[in-house]
């Protein structure tokens, strides 16, 4: 039986066909997993079986496209834009925003690892930062957690019922300083980054780059309190207890306030929103509402030499 290796090629550069990396590559891009690896192993044996030991990637990619639209079109439009990122010079600025507990940090590392985006920041990170330079007692907001700010940590008169809100409006407002310095940087830079966290509010961050076209922002929200609930619990053992959930459990009260808030918030500002069930499914809504917003302008600016079966572990 030949056991000749198929050779990938593209430009000057080729790689062992791997079916293990042609389907990470269709489940990056929102193909099923199985899906993704039935359409490798049939393009592997197609091509043994024509005896083609040397093939360009763009006739894989078209062998893949042709399979795709009898079993799922979406998934080609979806793979062509992702492409389409992939390749592109333009920066890609990613804002994820959210209450704590609906899962910010993990659909914001799954985006990263999926549009192959090497920066992934969280606002409690840039939050902390702050608080090493700033003094409690010139921001005394800054130095607590977003839902346990309490009356006698504002200065101004507040009606009891706005505390919670008032506080963290100021709160993301401070990190707002931070978080826009990010931003600002990687753009100038042509740098690739997603920023995540519940200080996002599209009202005080967001805004700001409602019209730029290379910024995408969204926010992730839970409908279901219980779901919401039991997240802290599974963020617990996530993180080996060191934040135990019945510390998000006593403030969930005032988590729920800001949730709603933040929803809110990005109705107001036609800031799209992704409900966080089940984080494949959300991965997927939150590429294509990427790919959506920035394909056209990475569409038509220089396109990198990257490959995306040469690359694909990158």
């Amino acid at each position: 039986m030949d056991q000749r290796e198929i050779t990938i090629v593209k430009g000057n550069r080729e790689t062992p066909f791997s079916r293990g990396v042609l389907a990470q590559t269709l489940a990056q891009a929102g193909a099923r997993q199985e899906l993704a690896h039935t359409v490798a192993s049939e393009i592997r044996s197609e091509l043994l079986a024509e005896e083609r030991y040397t093939v360009e990637e763009e006739e894989v990619l078209a062998r893949v496209r042709s399979k795709l639209m009898t079993t799922d079109a979406i998934v080609v439009t979806r793979l062509d834009k992702w492409r389409i990122l992939r390749e592109s010079s333009e920066p890609v600025v990613v804002l994820i925003g959210g209450a704590t507990g609906v899962g910010t940090s993990t659909l914001a590392a799954d985006v990263a690892r999926r549009l192959n985006i090497q920066s992934v920041i969280g606002t409690d990170s840039i939050r902390e930062v702050l608080r090493r330079a700033i003094s409690p007692d010139l921001l005394p907001l800054l130095h607590k957690s977003s839902y346990e700010i309490t009356s006698q940590d504002i200065r101004v008169p507040v009606d009891e019922n706005e505390t919670v809100l008032f506080g963290f409006r100021q709160q993301a407002s401070q990190v707002a300083v931070g978080v826009e310095a990010i931003v600002d940087r990687a753009l100038k830079e042509g740098t690739n980054i997603i920023v995540e966290g519940v200080h996002l509010v599209p009202e005080i961050i967001l805004d700001r780059y409602r019209d730029h076209p290379n910024v995408c922002t969204l926010v992730v929200y839970l409908s279901d309190q219980d779901a919401h609930r039991s997240r802290f619990y599974i963020r617990a053992l996530g993180t080996a207890m060191r934040r135990p959930a019945e510390e998000y459990i006593e403030h969930f009260r005032e988590i729920r306030q800001i949730h709603d808030y933040i929803l809110e918030s990005a109705a107001r500002t036609d800031v799209q929103t992704v409900e966080n069930l089940a984080i494949e499914n959300t991965s997927d809504a939150a590429v294509e509402i990427v790919a959506n917003r920035v394909s056209g302008i990475a569409e038509t600016a220089r396109r990198r030499s990257a490959s995306l079966l040469l690359d694909a572990n990158a």
